[in-house]
């Protein structure tokens, strides 16, 4: 017989678990309130990510996204408090929020497309976010992927994962990753594209060796410059 590494959750646990939610959002606001900021994102994002689990109304989810930012703006990331706007569907508060961080935003374009050297995010769901990492090591850079897929009980369980981690030349702001080929498999090949805001990743077919449905592809959000 198999040994069983955990239990599943029982119906009675999750309806405990989503009863959490005004737990966290009055946490999250006690310590907003309190200047408490990296709490405040932290408390607003356990909100967030129950608020999905527990398909909460669109509003509910919207308000949770909008408090991250703000508290994000509040302690000086207006690049990862856009990402989190950008959560939010179209209207007035989102675009309030985003133009009070745009002139900010504007000031640091030059340093943008100056260099690609930063963070970049993509949504993977549930409050996580898959990174790109490139950062300047020996007159090339280093390239850091790190990506999750949340399944459905992803909050109890954990999130599939995989990673690469490459040093390499970024030219004409493309780069590549080639996993190492296994007998007559090519391998993976994930090539970057960057922009000043954001980077494209595509998968050319084949096994990564990632964790289930993790895929290095799609729009990366620049949401640092380092």
């Amino acid at each position: 017989m198999a040994l069983v590494l955990h239990t599943a959750a029982s119906d009675e646990q999750i309806a405990a678990d989503c009863g959490k939610l005004n737990d966290f959002a009055r946490s999250g606001e006690a310590a907003f309130s309190q200047g408490d900021l990296h709490q405040a994102v932290e408390h607003y994002t356990a909100q967030a990510a129950w608020g999905e689990f527990c398909h909460v109304p669109p509003a509910a989810l919207a308000d949770a996204y909008h408090h991250i930012a703000l508290a994000l703006m509040k302690e000086g990331e207006p690049f990862k408090a856009r990402a989190w706007l950008q959560r939010m569907p179209d209207g007035d508060e989102r675009r309030q929020a985003l133009l009070a961080i745009q002139p900010v935003l504007d000031q640091l374009q030059p340093a943008l497309a100056a260099s690609p050297m930063g963070r970049y995010w993509r949504y993977a769901g549930k409050g996580v976010w898959s990174t790109l990492s490139v950062m300047p090591e020996a007159g090339r850079w280093r390239i850091r992927f790190s990506g999750y897929y949340i399944p459905l009980m992803g909050l109890y369980y954990g999130p599939n994962m995989g990673q690469f981690s490459t040093l390499t030349d970024i030219e004409q702001q493309h780069a590549i990753w080639q996993s190492p080929p296994d007998g007559n498999d090519p391998g993976c090949r994930v090539t970057m594209t960057f922009h000043p805001d954001s980077a494209d990743l595509a998968t050319v077919a084949r096994d990564c060796g990632f964790g289930m449905n993790v895929r290095a592809s799609g729009n990366f959000t620049r949401v640092s410059l380092y």
